[in-house]
């Protein structure tokens, strides 16, 4: 693998194109927007031009938007009269930049990152010509980080993570993406554990900040929805979040234990699998209510035993809600979603086996208490069960949780010193 150079990856991507094409095609059978803004794929329509000093921010899909937001927030207020671009690689994560704009008053525009192909890479940099660079967490793009650094614009790595998977894979093209991680002005790591493993990848300027996932900016009208959510409810609320595919297949059969005694929640990680979800809970004859057959939150009927939270831009309503939550991701092999917004909201988290996407921040969460390893989705029933019925033990842990999740704020400040230093440098 190591006898692929950046100049044989350069070549392969270019010829790769056509598998790209198809390869949105077969995403669009399920999810149709993945065909929406084509050409922004492929460098065939004019990207927008700055008409301002420009910060280009680039999250590949909604977590890393999300994630974005309290540093894009803080870079604005420090940058003063600026316009930002946010570019991300899913419709999912369009929508959540969509939001994201909103709130910025017109300051920022938005558009699909093109394929890391040398010609796009060009093109892009050609029209957007940004002054500073920022990529989130694992967006690792050799072609077009190699075109940044020979235009010689700063680009940051920010809330950087990288698994123990992710770097055995990353150095079988050694090549290639050593000088990718090379091109990096600064690299701001979640852990000294990503740290370590960025320095074994050849990235320089390495600074542990901790995550921004933990900047979780509460949003007032979700959270008052989720207050009178448990109030109808009358009862714990349990959530499943971002289930991933196989995991809701193990949970379904162990749910009706919960009848009478607890409302589930169960949130599926990808918008295409909806359906699919709700038809499988009601195949295992479940009491069940979509979330999209409400009209509103507020309409939301808390007295069904599964809610399957079929919505996007919801989670901080869900999370809110929450009195226990079972992680996602976690039960099959896809290393856990992210388990620091439930803790934020004071719902204590219970883990999987599998958590090496957070394997750092998991094992401080279980350290201090605020979450519960179990070996497997019945270990987890079980265990959600106990704190349902035990409503002391259910509020120490909530405690816990809010400590941990306090504990590590603070990212955002350190990541946008980095930033601004880079950004006065290339004024």
């Amino acid at each position: 693998m190591t006898l692929v150079t950046p100049r044989i990856y350069g070549l392969l991507t270019s010829l790769c194109v056509p598998l790209a094409k198809l390869y949105l095609k077969k995403r669009a059978k399920k999810q149709p927007d993945y065909l929406l803004n084509w050409d922004e794929r492929f460098a065939r329509k004019p990207f927008p031009s700055p008409v301002k000093p420009r910060l280009w921010v680039h999250a590949v899909s909604v977590g890393e938007t999300n994630a974005a937001a309290p540093l894009i927030e803080e870079l604005v207020k420090r940058f003063g009269d600026i316009e930002v671009l946010l570019t991300c690689m899913t419709p999912t994560g369009r929508d959540a930049g969509l939001k994201l704009a909103k709130r910025f008053a017109g300051r920022v525009t938005q558009c699909y990152l093109p394929y890391d192909v040398p010609a796009y890479a060009r093109r892009f940099l050609d029209e957007t010509r940004p002054r500073l660079a920022v990529f989130m967490e694992t967006e690792v793009w050799p072609n077009m980080l190699a075109e940044i650094h020979r235009r010689g614009i700063p680009v940051v790595l920010a809330n950087a993570r990288e698994s123990e998977k992710s770097l055995k894979k990353a150095l079988q093209f050694e090549a290639v993406m050593r000088p990718a991680f090379a091109a990096f002005d600064a690299v701001l790591a979640q852990s000294k554990a990503d740290a370590a493993r960025f320095e074994a990848l050849g990235a320089k300027n390495i600074t542990v900040c901790g995550s921004l996932k933990f900047e979780v900016r509460e949003d007032p009208g979700q959270t008052r929805l989720a207050r009178d959510f448990k109030a109808k409810a009358g009862r714990p609320v349990v959530l499943i979040a971002s289930t991933r595919e196989g995991e809701e297949a193990m949970f379904a059969p162990l749910l009706r234990c919960f009848a009478g005694k607890a409302t589930v929640l169960l949130v599926p990680r990808h918008p295409q699998r909806f359906n699919e979800v709700a038809q499988l809970l009601e195949a295992a004859g479940l009491d069940v209510v979509r979330r999209s057959a409400c009209p509103s939150l507020e309409a939301l009927d808390a007295r069904h035993d599964v809610i399957v939270g079929d919505s996007m831009g919801e989670m901080s309503f869900y999370c809110a809600a929450a009195d226990v939550c079972l992680m996602g991701g976690s039960f099959g092999n896809t290393g856990c979603q992210n388990l620091i917004e439930p803790a934020a909201a004071g719902s204590p988290v219970i883990l999987g086996p599998s958590t090496y996407n957070f394997a750092q921040i998991a094992a401080d969460a279980l350290r201090m208490g605020a979450a519960f390893a179990v070996k497997d989705a019945r270990e987890g029933i079980t265990r959600a069960l106990e704190l349902v019925d035990n409503a002391a033990l259910r509020s120490l842990a909530s405690q816990r949780a809010l400590t941990f999740a306090k504990t590590y704020t603070g990212a955002v400040g350190k990541m946008a010193d980095k930033a601004e230093e880079l950004w006065k440098k290339s004024a």
